[in-house]
This record gives structure tokens, C-alpha cells and sequence, in this order.
């Protein structure tokens, strides 16, 4: 069975978007992660909606905040980060229910010198021409097979009654990617917080984690790996 990632991400007015409804569109999968021994990968859209859409994709750039969020950076040309990279188709439609793959491939030309990113964001639009354009935007990667990473919990304080916020600080190496999750010393979750990366180097970047119960006892703050991470555990701290 095939697993779709649904993103409902609606664009900012800095780049003529329109936040209306939801958009029936999901990728599979949700990032891309490209090495010396594996220059090729892809990405499938799929139109779960009742219209059919225009689907038109290029390269975009994107920045995270302090806060975690990230955003889309105004261009007047294709990132830097994109050198070597070769992506299509870069329009086609898609009728609903309708799946077609987008392939990213790496030049074997292109050298591999630690981590780079890119970011491939994909537009929709209805073929009839109503309703707003909607967008969502995927991340490729391209790095050394073995990065080294440093990654750490380095402040963890109340957010508010119900709710942790957890500063993290990655020192070079790889971009990680996984989830924060709060548990008692019983391994009981007691909140969590999936999607969490450090774009930025050498900056604390902060999430704030809900609490669906109440700290009990000795409560451990763990930064768990996912994707190409899983099964990694970059950090973990004991908060009481």
C-alpha cells in the first residue's frame, strides 16, 4: 500500500498566493535525500481532490526562523544549492485520483562536499482556472554518505500551563530531522512534536512541544531521528 504525506500548505501574499480552502494534493515521499551512491530519487503527487489541477514545479529557497518556522525566500533566479540538479517534468495536470512521479537526479559530474539544500516546490491550480493556487514545498538533499552531526537539547523551560519549549543547537555536520518527545521515567508519552529540523547552524532554534499529560515523576526530554534518521537518537534530557 502506498503512504501519502499530506501537506496543507498554504503560501504567503509575498508570493501572490491565496489562502481559500484546503488543497487535495499529497507527496510521497516528504523529502529527498540524494548521496554518492544514490544520485536519483523521486517524488509522487497525487491528486486526492474532486478538480482536475495544473501542477507546475520549480527550485525555491528556504530559511528557518528562531522559532522553527520555516519560510519562503523571495528569488529572482534558481537557488545555488540547485547546481547539478535536474528535476521533471515541470508541468503536466493531474485528473482526480491521478498519480504521476517528479524525478530528481544528481550530474555525475557533480561533487559531493558535505550538505547542501534545495527545496522543490510544487504549484496547483485548477485546470478551469477558479479557486486559488495553492503550493507546498518538499526538501532535497544532497551530502556526504556519513556526516558526522552535533546535535543538542541545550534549554528546556514552561511554555505555558500545558506545553514545553525546547531549545536545539546543532553544531555542523548533517541537518537533522525527527521528532521531540516528552515521557516519565515508565516510557509513557506525555507529549510529542513531530517535523523537527535545524535548517540553521550554530543558532537555537526553539519548539514548543503540547503536553497531552500532566509531568509525572522523572520526565526526559529525546530527540528522536526519522527518515533517513530512524532508529537514531540525537539527544536526551532529564528535566526534573
Amino acid at each position: 500500500m502506498r503512504h501519502f504525506a499530506r501537506f496543507t500548505l498554504c503560501l504567503t501574499a509575498l508570493l501572490g498566493f491565496v489562502c481559500a480552502s484546503y488543497a487535495d494534493i499529497t507527496t510521497d515521499p516528504s523529502r529527498i535525500v540524494l548521496t554518492e551512491q544514490t544520485r536519483a530519487g523521486e517524488v509522487k503527487i497525487h491528486n486526492s481532490g474532486g478538480h482536475t489541477i495544473r501542477i507546475e514545479i520549480h527550485w525555491s529557497d528556504i530559511a528557518q526562523g528562531p522559532d522553527g518556522v520555516l519560510h519562503p525566500v523571495p528569488q529572482e533566479a534558481p537557488p545555488t544549492a540547485s547546481r547539478g540538479l535536474h528535476l521533471w517534468p515541470r508541468q503536466f495536470t493531474l485528473k482526480p485520483d491521478e498519480t504521476r512521479a517528479v524525478y530528481v537526479v544528481l550530474d555525475p559530474k557533480s561533487e559531493i562536499e558535505g550538505e547542501r539544500r534545495v527545496h522543490i516546490r510544487i504549484n496547483a491550480d485548477r485546470a478551469n482556472g477558479k479557486g486559488p493556487r495553492w503550493g507546498l514545498t518538499l526538501p532535497v538533499f544532497v551530502r556526504e554518505a556519513s556526516m558526522a552531526m552535533t546535535t543538542q537539547i541545550t534549554d528546556i523551560r514552561w511554555a505555558g500551563p500545558q506545553s514545553l519549549m525546547v531549545t536545539l543547537y546543532r553544531d555542523g555536520g548533517a541537518t537533522p530531522y525527527g521528532q521531540l518527545v516528552v515521557t516519565n521515567d515508565r516510557g509513557e508519552i506525555l507529549g510529542e512534536l513531530g517535523n523537527v529540523t535545524l535548517y540553521a547552524d550554530k543558532q537555537n532554534i526553539q519548539y514548543e512541544i503540547p503536553l497531552d499529560r500532566p509531568l509525572d515523576g522523572s520526565t526526559y526530554v529525546t530527540y528522536l531521528g526519522a527518515g533517513e534518521f530512524e532508529n537514531q537518537t540525537f539527544d536526551v534530557r532529564q528535566i526534573n
